[in-house]
């Protein structure tokens, strides 16, 4: 009898923490999940991170930088993906730093455009950068430079080196189902590099959302954005807001055939020439 007792008690908790687990889950999050969809939340940041237009930036990371502000703001927004433009090695490195002693890790991975930037300190490396909550293998970093470059060079530290601007990609997880996020920094004098960035991104595996989200240095009008916006759905496409200079040029986008639904703010901070742009994608599956 003592035993039968036993049993009944325990399956009447088990059967309280199931409901209460029930009512716990938020409105929109029981709605999400009968809907089969996930959230996945994007930071897009131009850190302006060694440019002579942001010198209190000049490849610092320390309190007043936008490595500082980035962090903050990740804090606050938990995204689940970080694409960065404009951002030293160096720098790269002390925001993963930072990220994790704040108490949100992510993995990541890193390319740079040039090599000859005193901010950047030794290596004089500046490019872009890629994050994830989920981990970044090492042998699943991706990164592919433009063959269109525009004949872009960039002179500093008594050299002239050619910009090697391209299409920096993380396979990762997020919330345990693969995911492949993008950065591209782009030239406004090559904008057949979009052509490549939609030609290389329609050949991941199709069972894959791609989300792709960087400075283009393109307006909403400019036809070269059309090869982009054909695939992807911009998660702020009914906002023109400017995001720098007083144009918007900076994006965030994710596969058509995957999005239920997006939204985005773009937020000016003092320590870039670039808003902070901070979105949201439900994706189907």
């Amino acid at each position: 009898m003592r035993n039968g007792l036993a049993a009944w008690g325990t399956a009447v908790v088990a059967a309280i923490a199931v409901l209460l687990g029930t009512l716990l889950v938020l409105p929109g999050e029981r709605a999400s999940q009968a809907a089969g969809s996930r959230v996945v939340r994007v930071l897009q940041y131009n850190l302006c991170g060694a440019a002579a237009g942001c010198p209190w930036n000049a490849g610092g990371f320390g309190r007043g930088t936008s490595v500082a502000r980035l962090v903050k703001s990740a804090v606050r927004y938990e995204p689940d993906v970080v694409t960065v433009n404009e951002i030293c090695l160096t720098q790269y490195a002390a925001l993963k730093e930072q990220l994790a002693r704040a108490g949100w890790r992510m993995d990541g991975t890193y390319a740079s455009s040039q090599d000859n930037v005193p901010a950047c300190g030794r290596t004089g490396r500046f490019g872009s950068a890629v994050l994830s909550r989920g981990d970044v293998p090492d042998g699943r970093q991706d990164y592919r430079p433009f063959s269109r470059t525009g004949g872009e060079t960039y002179t500093n530290g008594g050299r002239t080196v050619l910009v090697r601007r391209g299409l920096l990609c993380a396979h990762t997880r997020v919330h345990g189902k693969r995911l492949v996020a993008c950065t591209a920094h782009t030239y406004s004098k090559a904008p057949e590099q979009l052509r490549e960035i939609r030609d290389w991104t329609a050949a991941f595996p199709k069972s894959v959302p791609v989300v792709l989200a960087g400075d283009l240095n393109l307006p909403p009008d400019a036809p070269a954005l059309s090869l982009l916006t054909s695939r992807f759905t911009e998660a702020d496409q009914a906002d023109d807001e400017p995001t720098a200079g007083g144009r918007k040029i900076d994006y965030l986008f994710a596969e058509r055939r995957y999005v239920r639904s997006g939204s985005a703010d773009a937020v000016k901070y003092p320590e870039s020439d670039h808003a902070l742009l901070e979105g949201t994608f439900r994706l189907k599956h």
